[in-house]
């Protein structure tokens, strides 16, 4: 399927706020960067919204702390969608403590294609659900650049509706009638990385498992188990002075996910394959099933010094990924292995943070897709 961009407004000057006062130092200033615009995809028609990103310091952080981010994003969409939400990124206390999640409200439109491996080409049928959604994780370093912590999810989708003569409504697939998956772990994270939104170098690896049950008010009771590696290696080597964010080098992103359930699982939360962030090119969930495994590799190659005047807030990307899905480990055969590969155009919109503006247009087989958002896949 094909995305068409329709209009995006004041990317190349967004708009930026500065808070505080005199005395605080330029790094624990509140900047935000407000992004109206208009937009289109498969999975939203024509939509309307505006996204605000916020980043910051705590009083009494150093200044060569990772900043914090606040985003708050609205939008409406053709099909009568409704998508506000807010994700958070937060540290403290030098780093020590660190809080991120999400916190939403969505009125949605999904696509179902079937679970299993030979499914994603099979008959589509849409549903539609309103749902809270809730994010949370807290963690406290156990080392230079690993911590532990809790993690609780919750999503409420009483209100799922479907066509009651189509695929969903066969009596064999868990879920169909809505309800809440309310879900507690433990979760294991380790961020070497040189930078949080647009890394040059270092490692973000995380592990966690998550139990959902009758006790937290879930009406499933499964386990989720799910593993993902991000790496990101130089492609030039150069000399870096203290404070620079290594914006204007190319750089190789390796990328890893995979993802167990086990129990009584309802359809929308198995493994999804594909989305804007792994296997793009391939709607959210084409294929989904217990089991799923996903890599990818990024090149991005910054144009910032190259060009003058706004072209310098120019860059570009070429990528591919590899992913299946399977009802068990012993089911995860390379004739089920489906691809995806493509490029993308990078906008910068804080050189500070190293915030791009990502459009990326992605194939695989038999199907295509165009993305725009903030933020790089991983």
């Amino acid at each position: 399927m094909r995305y068409f961009l329709l209009c995006w407004v004041l990317v190349l000057a967004p708009w930026t706020v500065s808070a505080r006062s005199d005395s605080a130092s330029d790094a624990h200033k509140l900047k935000v960067i407000a992004l109206p615009g208009i937009f289109s995809s498969p999975e939203t028609s024509v939509g309307f919204g505006a996204l605000g990103i916020g980043t910051f310091r705590f009083r009494g952080e150093p200044d060569n702390s990772r900043a914090s981010q606040v985003s708050i994003g609205l939008s409406y969409t053709l099909l009568d969608q409704v998508l506000a939400y807010v994700p958070y990124q937060l540290f403290w206390d030098q780093e020590k403590y660190k809080l991120y999640g999400e916190l939403g409200w969505y009125r949605y439109v999904y696509r179902y294609y079937g679970i299993g491996p030979n499914h994603g080409y099979g008959t589509r049928e849409d549903y539609d659900v309103t749902y809270p959604r809730i994010r949370v994780n807290l963690l406290r370093r156990a080392g230079r650049s690993t911590y532990v912590g809790i993690r609780y999810w919750l999503d409420d989708r009483t209100d799922l509706h479907y066509d009651p003569i189509g695929g969903l409504n066969d009596g064999t697939i868990i879920g169909t009638a809505g309800g809440i998956t309310s879900g507690i772990g433990p979760v294991v994270n380790l961020d070497s990385r040189d930078n949080i939104f647009l890394p040059y170098s270092g490692v973000l690896a995380e592990a966690s498992v998550l139990v959902n049950g009758d006790a937290l008010g879930s009406d499933q009771a499964f386990v989720q188990t799910s593993l993902e590696v991000s790496g990101f290696i130089p492609l030039r080597q150069i000399s870096i002075s203290p404070g620079d964010q290594r914006l204007d080098q190319p750089v190789l992103g390796l990328n890893l996910v995979a993802t167990a359930t086990d129990g009584e699982v309802p359809f929308y939360a198995f493994g999804l394959l594909g989305g804007a962030k792994h296997m793009r090119g391939y709607y959210e969930g084409f294929f989904r099933d217990k089991r799923m495994i996903e890599g990818q590799a990024e090149v991005r190659w910054p144009l910032f010094n190259r060009w003058k005047g706004n072209w310098k807030r120019f860059g570009v990307a070429g990528f591919g990924g590899l992913g299946t899905v399977a009802p068990s480990v012993k089911a995860l055969t390379m004739d089920n292995v489906v691809f995806s590969y493509g490029a993308g155009l990078r906008i910068l919109l804080d050189r500070e943070q190293g915030i791009n503006l990502r459009v990326d247009y992605a194939r695989g087989t038999g199907t295509s897709g165009f993305y725009l958002t903030i933020g790089e896949a991983f």
